[in-house]
């Protein structure tokens, strides 16, 4: 009877050590199983995202050393804001911000080589020990060249169609003073071409019937001469100034006018006109044969625009040209010409077209863009609430 007893527990405690191994065995099966049923949903899922949702591998965002919220100045691939008593600037290509401070500051500009600041009758080249003092006038604008600047200024006691522009060294050595008396200056700057360097300065004569804008060009290395007058422009003025190794564009509220350089460093007569009116051109670049321009339309205050123009104007003897516009999905914060396209950032999307409107690019950023900006031939300045980045097409 014991023999028996002992038997049957035996065989009880063998049945249930192999329904324990079993049990394990199940559990470690369904643990397997379910492992791989994930592995398979997530594979899929991703499989989805990669196919069907918006994603920005084209682009690449690096955060720029700019403090957010400012009033943004780009020139020559150079960001120049004022915060407080400083004054910052950001080489957008080099990645290297710099500031240095200013008291009781009323106006500035600044290049790519040079920031020059004023207030009252005092001006000051960021590098010079000391400011200068015109003891002839008050300071209205400034510009910066990269071995010159240009000072608009009035004379001290006289009425307002008495102006001046002194064109100075960087070491604010006086290189020429030109009078515009009874003209209202509209727009000034500087113009390139290697070493030479151009100020150009668009007028306006109100007269009794009629508008008479003028635009005058001087050669800062020879002592500031002038070198082209051009005819009046009758009923729109001259806001901007572009310069290419064969031609010179001078472009107004209404038009786009052509001029040919010549040899001994001056320009023709007037060439080609086109039409532009309604438009603002953002955007420059010149080929061997062909010039081109991103034009946005003036939108009213309070509207946002969507519409980019591509103009086209002929460099040769054979007179041409051609407007293409692209509409966009949504307003547009920046258009430009880049490595032989049109792109633009939207507040949805970065686009990217051919001169031909064939689309080669619709990228959803990281980022909401503000503001953007292009530098040197492949780079973005772009805006958003909280950060400022460099960006670059991969």
């Amino acid at each position: 009877m014991s023999d028996f007893s002992d038997r049957v527990r035996e065989y009880l405690r063998e049945s249930a050590d192999r329904k324990l191994t079993i049990g394990r065995m199940t559990v470690s099966r369904l643990a397997i199983f379910g492992i791989a049923g994930v592995i398979l949903v997530t594979g899929a899922v991703a499989l989805f995202l990669m196919v069907f949702a918006k994603h920005d591998t084209g682009l690449a965002f690096a955060r720029a050393d700019v403090v957010n919220g400012y009033t943004y100045r780009m020139k020559d691939d150079r960001i120049t804001y004022r915060a407080g008593n400083f004054i910052y600037t950001y080489d957008c290509a080099r990645d290297l911000s710099t500031y240095y401070p200013v008291e009781n500051l009323e106006g500035y500009d600044a290049s790519s080589t040079m920031t020059i600041v004023y207030a009252g009758s005092l001006f000051q080249i960021q590098g010079a020990e000391e400011a200068r003092t015109l003891t002839s006038g008050t300071i209205l604008e400034v510009r910066a060249g990269r071995n010159y600047a240009a000072l608009l200024f009035k004379t001290l006691g006289v009425e307002r169609d008495d102006r001046f522009i002194l064109i100075v060294d960087r070491e604010m050595h006086s290189v020429n003073q030109i009078s515009f008396k009874d003209s209202e200056i509209v727009a000034f700057d500087f113009l390139y071409d290697g070493s030479t360097e151009y100020l150009w300065v668009s007028t306006m004569d109100v007269g009794q019937f009629t508008e008479e804008s003028i635009v005058r060009i001087y050669d800062c290395g020879k002592q500031g001469t002038m070198v082209h007058y051009t005819t009046p422009f009758y009923n729109q003025s001259i806001y901007n100034a572009y310069l290419s190794d064969r031609c010179l564009f001078l472009v107004g509220t209404h038009s786009i006018i052509r001029y040919d350089r010549e040899e001994d460093g001056g320009f023709s007569a007037e060439r080609d006109r086109v039409r532009v009116y309604g438009s603002t051109i953002v955007d420059f670049s010149a080929g061997t044969e062909t010039a081109y321009f991103i034009a946005e339309p003036v939108a009213a205050e309070g509207e946002e625009n969507s519409l980019v123009r591509l103009i086209t104007i002929s460099q040769t003897d054979d007179l041409w040209s051609n407007v293409m516009q692209k509409y966009m999905p949504s307003p547009v914060v920046g258009a430009f010409l880049y490595n032989g396209s049109i792109c633009g950032f939207t507040k949805e999307n970065f686009l990217q077209f051919s001169f031909a409107g064939k689309k080669l690019n619709d990228i959803e950023p990281a980022y909401t863009p503000i503001y953007a900006y292009r530098y040197g031939q492949d780079g973005f300045f772009v805006v958003t609430e909280q950060n400022c980045y460099r960006v670059t097409i991969e």
